[in-house]
Order: C-alpha cells, then structure tokens, then sequence
C-alpha cells in the first residue's frame, strides 16, 4: 500500500507541474519557450496565425487578413490574395531568417494586392519574433508584423 500511496503522490506532483507549464490562451508559456516573450519555432508549429497588424497599422477594412504557419523549415499561409511557402530558419532564439517566398500568381483587386505587397515586403525582412501576450511579433528593417492566433 504505501508503495502505491507514494506513486499517487508522484503522478499528482507530475501533473500539478505540467499544469503550471500550460498557458490558458494555448500560447507558449515561459517555460514552453526558455524565456518570457520568446518562443521557439518548434512550440509555434501547427498553429495558424492571422495578421491583425501590418507596419503598425489595422489590416484594411474589406480584406483578407495574410496568414502564417510554421512547419519545422517551412512557413506557409495566405498573402492576402495569394498562399505562399518559403523557407525558415531559426538562427538563435527570437531570431529568424525567412526566404525564399514562392507564392501563386493571381490577380485580386487593389486592395488586397496592395496588403499582399507590403505584407511579403516585410516578411521577406524578417530578423526576429516574439510572443507579445496574445500575438505573434514578426519584425526587421522594413517593419512589424502583429499576428493573432486564428479561430477555427
């Protein structure tokens, strides 16, 4: 019995522990990542990020919002207009190189182009990310990328 007793013990102690190293909005936590605010690219695969944020401003009004995913190497998602794949490399932590993009070729109206555009621009610039409560921050020399967590 006291052998069972202490197994129990155990198990609630390795389940109390591994709570603690969950997050509630299925972020990354801290301990997910090795420091607050920065994830790995391994603890961002299989989520779908949605932009909210391009250059510091809204997504326009009447478009569609670009998005990203991780795959180990690979980074997928919606441009705006157009899906698109390329290459990532995570060079230290919260560093990051992207490219080449390659991405389909259709024509959307202007809007959706002009988002698009500036979107790949600043994606293509890519030197870092970071976990900002919520959101997923791209950035580099063109600009920031603010990205939110898709909803099924």
């Amino acid at each position: 019995m006291r052998s069972t007793g202490a197994l129990v013990a155990a198990a609630a102690c390795l389940a109390l522990a591994a709570a603690g190293c969950a997050s509630r909005d299925g972020a990354p936590s801290a301990a997910q990542s090795g420091s607050a605010g920065t994830p790995t690219l391994a603890t961002l695969a299989g989520v779908t990020w949605t932009l909210v944020s391009l250059g510091g401003e809204p997504v326009p009004q009447g478009t569609r919002s670009p998005t990203i995913a991780f795959d180990g190497a690979r980074v997928a998602g919606l441009g705006g207009c157009n899906r698109y794949t390329g290459q990532v490399q995570e060079t230290a932590p919260g560093t990051v190189a992207i490219g080449p993009i390659a991405s389909t070729k259709m024509a959307c109206p202007p809007p959706a182009m002009d988002v698009e555009s500036r979107f790949f621009a600043i994606l293509a610039q890519a030197t870092q990310y970071r976990l900002a409560g919520p959101r997923l921050v791209l950035s580099g020399p063109a600009g920031e990328l603010a990205f939110e967590r898709a909803t099924p």
